[in-house]
């Protein structure tokens, strides 16, 4: 995905994980690469991009059906159509040969807002970052809606009344409605790491023992340095 690895490749799953619940988590860690880092230029011209569509989308009354557009072009057309993201992404094929491609795959297939940006994401050689721009819609939409997304690490499935009890908690704290990604992650041991925006709120018995251990060794090295200190004399 352009210049992001996936969340896949970034991150170790245990496997207890749905598709459709990791392709969420894919998207917020994606959404905080985008977001929070300031020094990744792609992230401010994806989101960019996605405000000016957004608004285009608003004032026609097409903010769903371009949800929906964007969410089937890297769901479904480029999956299915096997070389055609990559052709229209090369910087070795010409933008009157991407722009031949784009009219024949898309106009009266799709709306003529959605088929005017791929348009000019090829005349400013930048339609690699269809992906981007999908995720940064969608971010935007969901905080028109007042939505927030927050990625839960659990060391174990949360029930349902978990998930209830977290979400009311949330949404105290967010003043929004939080949409939930759980991930299963049994090393944590117990607790949960839940992550809102680029804030990370680790409860999880890991992290405990972890601090523990870290102080435990802090404290053996001062011991081991006093007692050579006692020697040295």
């Amino acid at each position: 995905m352009s210049q992001y690895s996936s969340y896949v490749e970034e991150v170790q799953t245990s496997g207890n994980v749905s598709p459709e619940e990791m392709e969420r988590a894919q998207h917020l860690y994606e959404d905080l690469l985008l977001q929070t880092d300031s020094s990744r230029v792609t992230g401010r011209i994806a989101r960019t991009y996605a405000e000016a569509l957004l608004a285009a989308a608003n004032q026609l009354g097409q903010t769903q059906q371009i949800d929906e557009q964007l969410r089937s072009l890297g769901k479904e057309v480029f999956p299915n159509v096997p070389g055609l993201e990559a052709f229209l992404s090369s910087a070795a094929v010409n933008k009157k040969a991407k722009d031949e491609t784009i009219l024949k795959a898309f106009d009266g297939r799709a709306t003529p807002l959605f088929v005017d940006l791929l348009r000019v994401l090829n005349h400013k050689d930048r339609i690699g970052m269809l992906r981007l721009i999908a995720i940064a819609y969608r971010t935007l939409r969901e905080q028109e809606m007042n939505l927030q997304r927050v990625l839960v690490e659990s060391a174990a499935p949360l029930t349902d009344e978990q998930k209830q009890a977290l979400t009311e908690t949330l949404a105290g704290i967010l003043k929004k409605t939080p949409i939930l990604v759980v991930r299963v992650e049994p090393e944590l041991i117990g607790g949960l790491i839940v992550h809102i925006g680029d804030k990370l709120h680790d409860t999880s018995v890991r992290t405990r023992l972890r601090n523990i251990r870290n102080q435990l060794l802090a404290r053996g090295s001062h011991e081991i340095q006093s007692g050579r200190n006692r020697f040295s004399y």
